[in-house]
């Protein structure tokens, strides 16, 4: 989607031609499968997710680089699946230290993936293999390059809908315990009460039918009006919390090509409290 959104959406919000590299012909083929007469590229940006996956990245780094004008050199990508940031690295980002978290089977997919690409890891690129139900977030980093004592931007895009509220709160409280007063995170979640009442909502009804049927439910969803005493209870503060009608606002207002935020879905901004 990113990729797509970079080839064919103006004006750009994020420059990633990376998946189509990373994507084989073959799974192009299998996405393309459920109907072969679709335009994989029509099914893509028809999805309900694909607006806020192209949103919530350019957000993100919206975010890390005002940290990185700030002095801040480490960004934390939790999850980070192929996430390509590291491959594209902007100009701003040059002097960063990127730790990508994930669960070692799918770490070592990607590094498979990369060299079957001929593509060597880039420099400043660290990888910390953990299954984060099984240890915390805080005890995967420790040994690793992470530094506790300096500040630091998680990034935790498209992965808290999978889990349990008690396993989210669990990583929200092992980032406040681990990183620096001043440290932020950019996090993606979904309005609980889709889990509630959620059929008039029938696109992202379908999608959630769709990610169950595949094996991959979403489990949880954040309440947008108490999410600022869910990050107090761990230790953060909510710096801002980003509905439909505010990602609109803030990168859509002006586009005529459609691009728009999935219903239900927000990108919040919290930071590490002293």
């Amino acid at each position: 989607m990113r990729a797509l959104h970079t080839r064919l959406d103006r004006p750009v919000l994020i420059d990633d031609p990376w998946g189509e590299r990373l994507i084989t012909t073959h799974e192009r083929e299998t996405l393309r499968g459920i109907d072969d007469a679709e335009d994989l590229d029509t099914a893509l940006r028809a999805h309900p997710s694909y607006g806020t996956v192209i949103l919530r990245a350019r957000y993100a780094e919206d975010v890390l680089a005002e940290a990185v004008a700030r002095e801040v050199r480490q960004y934390v990508i939790v999850g980070a699946g192929m996430d390509s940031f590291a491959l594209r690295r902007p100009a701003f980002a040059a002097e960063l230290e990127i730790i990508e978290i994930d669960h070692p089977a799918t770490q070592q997919f990607k590094l498979r993936r990369l060299a079957d690409c001929g593509i060597a890891p880039p420099p400043g690129l660290r990888f910390v293999p953990a299954d984060l139900s099984e240890i915390p977030l805080d005890a995967a980093l420790t040994g690793s390059s992470f530094r506790a004592d300096r500040q630091a931007v998680f990034a935790w895009l498209g992965v808290t809908s999978y889990l349990t509220r008690n396993a989210n709160l669990a990583t929200l409280r092992a980032i406040a315990s681990c990183a620096a007063p001043g440290s932020e995170l950019v996090f993606t979640y979904l309005d609980q009460r889709i889990f509630e009442t959620g059929p008039e909502i029938s696109a992202m009804q379908e999608a959630r039918a769709a990610l169950a049927s595949a094996g991959e439910p979403w489990v949880s969803g954040f309440h947008p009006d108490r999410l600022g005493d869910d990050l107090r209870s761990t230790g953060l503060e909510l710096v801002a919390n980003l509905g439909p009608e505010e990602l609109h606002a803030r990168y859509c207002a002006d586009r005529t090509d459609g691009l728009a935020p999935s219903p239900s879905s927000y990108v919040a901004r919290a930071r590490v409290t002293a």
